[in-house]
């Protein structure tokens, strides 16, 4: 499998770009394609110039709040309800220390959306490649001794949807 990458607003690019490389080739996939979103209404085409060949993409946008600033256009592009609290509906979150980030899924493809901070993608990337690998049947195992497992970030981000469950 291999994936595209958006730059959506993204001021660390290199670091970004090398940090996603590094996560996927642990599964023995890699970045195929890479873009450049400087105008808001180019999200749209963009995204779906790259989902028409390849099954993932990852989004890197500038996060001065706590998520990206391209996740409110995604969720509105692609119809994703959002509660009073902003969340996404449905959507698995990927928690690092003070930014977050999702993970878009559909039938037979998926769209990770991460800050601009490769910091925080180090905590991200290894739940969201297991997801990845899960759903693409990729073999390979994120080496990092210090990450939150795939199966107790699910939990965590329900409790987040559904308080008190």
């Amino acid at each position: 499998m291999n994936a595209g990458l958006i730059f959506y607003f993204a001021h660390r690019t290199l670091r970004c770009q090398n940090k996603i490389g590094e996560a996927l080739r642990f599964y023995g996939s890699g970045i195929a394609e890479v873009k450049i979103c400087a105008k808001k209404a180019d999200l749209s085409s963009t995204m779906a110039r790259l989902l028409r060949t390849l099954p993932a993409v990852f989004v890197v946008g500038d996060s001065p709040e706590s998520t990206p600033d391209c996740a409110p256009p995604l969720f509105k592009i692609l119809h994703i309800p959002v509660g009073r609290s902003g969340e996404p509906k449905g959507v698995l979150r990927l928690n690092g220390t003070d930014k977050a980030g999702y993970l878009i899924e559909s039938l037979n493809q998926a769209i990770v959306v991460l800050p601009d901070v490769p910091e925080e993608l180090s905590q991200m990337l290894p739940a969201a490649c297991e997801r990845l690998a899960l759903k693409f049947g990729l073999t390979g195992e994120f080496p990092s001794d210090n990450r939150e497992p795939f199966e107790e970030m699910i939990e965590n981000s329900m409790k987040t949807f559904n308080p008190g469950v």
